[in-house]
């Protein structure tokens, strides 16, 4: 049995008027026209940016993940060494702070070395800061090699301490050496300001002034002094 609102092909007065009331205004507003193409225009701009927000945020991941695997591995490798001093050679005493630091130094100075060989240029380093530095580790080593006044009291103070010092000279050498000669053409001379001849001499009578008595030997007290003023000026 068929539904007679179905089967009946007149339909009433309000249905056919309220039809065409519907349907008229839905054809032929222009704001609602207007609100349409604002809507597509919207949405397809949403949508031409959706693949440049993927290749931006895509570009971002990897300049976020584009450290190079030889600085992970040298940090890797040092902080593994520092584990393995503090706990097998200096078996957790608080003087193993000293062979800590200059492990760190030690790192530093490898870590630019790593950037300069890998960036195959010398700008940036300063070779006055780091003939500074050679200097110090100098002074350093001039005490260090042989007297036992400012040397950690654990294990590693025998011998560890002084190779680490070594290996730092041997690499602030390699770093002026690609500086001066290798990369010579990158080195960026005019702005290496440094004043070294002045800060050096006040280093030196800073440390004649201040040095103190731990190799009970004036002399080396003060050029371990020196180092230190020059490794930090």
């Amino acid at each position: 049995r068929t539904s007679p609102l179905l089967s009946t092909s007149a339909s009433p007065p309000w249905c056919s008027s309220g039809s065409q009331f519907l349907r008229k205004p839905l054809a032929s507003s222009p704001i609602l026209h207007k609100q349409a193409s604002i809507n597509v225009q919207i949405g397809s701009m949403a949508l031409s940016h959706l693949p440049m927000a993927h290749v931006s945020s895509k570009a971002a991941k990897q300049s976020q993940s584009s450290v190079p695997t030889g600085v992970l591995v040298t940090y890797g490798l040092f902080f593994t060494f520092s584990i393995a001093v503090y706990h097998f050679f200096a078996e957790g005493e608080f003087s193993a702070i000293l062979t800590l630091s200059v492990i760190m130094q030690c790192l530093a100075i490898a870590l630019l070395a790593l950037q300069s060989q890998s960036s195959g240029s010398a700008a940036g380093i300063s070779a006055k800061a780091l003939m500074m530095e050679g200097g110090s580790l100098v002074c350093r080593l001039s005490s260090t090699l042989w007297l036992n006044g400012y040397l950690p009291v654990d294990a590693t103070g025998d011998h560890l301490f002084q190779i680490v010092d070594i290996c730092s000279l041997g690499i602030v050498a390699y770093l002026l050496h690609h500086v001066l000669m290798t990369q010579r053409h990158t080195y960026q001379a005019e702005l290496d300001s440094l004043p070294m001849p002045s800060l050096v001499i006040g280093c030196f009578v800073a440390a004649a002034l201040l040095h103190a008595d731990m190799n009970d030997r004036p002399l080396f007290d003060t050029l371990w002094m020196a180092g230190l003023f020059l490794g930090i000026a």
